[in-house]
């Protein structure tokens, strides 16, 4: 299952968000040497903050495996503050209905039969975090052979540039198109992936 939370609800998550920090920490800084924040082995930036939300991929002892993070538009988002430059094709969007997805990675030290599993599992769950809450679309920044790989719609907003020392490309994603099919139905993932607030018995958004 995938879970998901925010600041305001964390503490009924246990570890989860320290947990995804230190993910962050382990891929972002000592994997890829980037320049990022961090701090005691967790690393964040400016943008985590009660706006943000976390989706994440645990395994059997509770350890963050995969993790995307979103923020609304309507509040300051990575691409509009770093790559502005990136959205060639549409305007930068700033609405509530529009949300970033930033931070995506997933724990290459994990049991590779697992490992697997984790994104295909995380964009269902994107769609279906985006579906309960009138998401329309999502935006971000990445590698496009790694979206092309589970999506066959992707709208790419420019051509691949350097960005951290990749090549990157910004783009717009529509909430129909974000679940990888092939890839559910060959690793069996179901419909509904997202876990409950037992708090609420709701969607924990």
């Amino acid at each position: 299952m995938i879970e998901v939370f925010s600041l305001k609800n964390a503490h009924h998550f246990g570890d989860a968000l320290a947990s995804q920090a230190r993910l962050r920490y382990r891929v972002f800084v000592e994997q890829r040497s980037l320049p990022h924040s961090y701090y005691d082995g967790m690393e964040y930036d400016e943008f985590d903050t009660p706006a943000a939300m976390y989706l994440v991929w645990r395994d059997a002892d509770l350890i963050v495996r995969g993790l995307m993070r979103l923020v609304p538009t309507n509040v300051p988002y990575m691409l509009a503050q770093y790559w502005p430059h990136l959205a060639e094709r549409r305007p930068l969007p700033r609405q509530a209905d529009v949300w970033e997805t930033s931070r995506v990675c997933v724990d290459r030290t994990y049991a590779p039969q697992l490992r697997k599993l984790v994104m295909p599992a995380l964009m269902s769950g994107l769609q279906e975090f985006c579906r309960y809450n009138g998401v329309q679309a999502v935006v971000g920044v990445t590698r496009k052979h790694f979206l092309d790989h589970y999506l066959d719609s992707v709208e790419w907003l420019c051509e691949s540039t350097e960005i951290e020392g990749e090549p990157e490309a910004a783009f717009w994603l529509p909430v129909e198109h974000m679940r990888p099919h092939q890839h559910c139905a060959k690793y069996s993932i179901p419909d509904r992936v997202l876990s409950f607030d037992p708090l609420n018995s709701r969607i924990a958004a």
